[in-house]
């Protein structure tokens, strides 16, 4: 698509002009000849707000319609981002189809065909779900029709998820850092939190030697004392802007940037698979840190804000199993002592 001296979100395309305004969602063919007060009529109607939704039943109403509801507009900036992806994808797959003629064989051979990718396939179909929910609720799906995309088997996770940085990768990795990094490496062990909560971290979270502030993905509010190593990490550190990590003039700096950053340099690290570690890999790493102190699974989620323990299983590993045995086994020697005593 080209501009060619077009008005404000109008492009050439296709011997038309389309008006995209990605903020709102909006992509919308003008076949009005350009100039002429009927283009004009519609490019105005455009910049006031979206394009009456077509009552044609098919996904691509459907997408429009999911993303002027209220459930959208209140998603967090990131989900909201990952749908919009997924749901882009099922258009240019399903765009003029009636939703009622897609059954549930139809998403199943979606989700197995992109089996290569099997965390995307799992959020395709999850995507689907909210999507045919919301054919439902206004009107394109009957209630007798059921949801389709629900009860498809998703594929297992292959392991225990993202491991932990083993010992070695760490003290390399502490070595070669750049100040940056290096920053978001300690605040990630030293928080327990995701790296899209790290990185939005301000001075002023910090509070009488505590992190106090709200998690991104959970609305969680959460309270956590900083350890004694972060405490003294920080005091190196400049404050250049309103976030502790920074990018440009001290602006606050991008997830995808600090990500692609890590990466860069776990790639030039000499340990052979430095670079098969991700930084979520540091929570898990956290989360058995405070296994191994001795805490049990409330304290845990005190620190990592995980919502059940299905997942601490998932974060803390064997290690929480044999912590957790240990405390057991001990608890039972300290009853059968005090047995022989009495």
């Amino acid at each position: 698509m080209t501009k060619k001296g077009f008005p404000k979100y109008v492009y050439a395309d296709r011997g038309y002009v389309r008006f995209i305004r990605r903020s709102r969602g909006q992509s919308v063919m003008i076949k009005e000849e350009f100039g002429t007060l009927e283009f004009w009529d519609h490019y105005n109607r455009l910049l006031k707000g979206r394009e009456p939704i077509s009552s044609k039943r098919n996904f691509e109403a459907l997408a429009l319609s999911y993303f002027e509801s209220d459930a959208y507009k209140k998603l967090k900036p990131r989900t909201k981002s990952d749908y919009r992806k997924y749901i882009e994808h099922i258009r240019k797959i399903w765009g003029k189809k009636d939703p009622r003629k897609v059954e549930t064989q139809h998403i199943y051979e979606l989700h197995r065909a992109n089996a290569d990718h099997w965390r995307q396939a799992n959020y395709l179909v999850q995507v689907m779900v909210i999507l045919m929910n919301h054919a439902r609720l206004i009107g394109f799906l009957k209630k007798e029709h059921g949801n389709p995309a629900k009860g498809i088997p998703l594929f297992k996770q292959k392991s225990e998820g993202w491991e932990p940085w083993p010992d070695d990768v760490r003290q390399e990795f502490e070595a070669v850092a750049s100040p940056r990094a290096r920053l978001v490496y300690e605040l990630c062990i030293g928080t327990g939190q995701r790296i899209g909560d790290v990185v939005a971290i301000r001075w002023d979270h910090i509070k009488d030697g505590a992190y106090d502030f709200t998690q991104g993905k959970t609305d969680k509010p959460m309270w956590i004392p900083l350890t004694d190593r972060l405490k003294a990490y920080l005091g190196t550190v400049s404050k250049e802007g309103l976030t502790i990590i920074t990018g440009k003039h001290g602006r606050p700096v991008q997830y995808r940037t600090v990500a692609e950053e890590m990466r860069k340099i776990k790639s030039k690290m000499k340990h052979p698979d430095a670079a098969t570690f991700v930084t979520h890999g540091l929570r898990k790493n956290a989360t058995i840190e405070l296994y191994q102190s001795g805490c049990d699974d409330e304290m845990v989620k005190a620190v990592t804000g995980h919502s059940g323990v299905e997942m601490l299983k998932k974060y803390g590993g064997a290690i929480r199993q044999r912590e957790l045995a240990t405390r057991a086994q001990e608890a039972r020697n300290r009853m059968e002592r005090n047995k022989t005593r009495t």
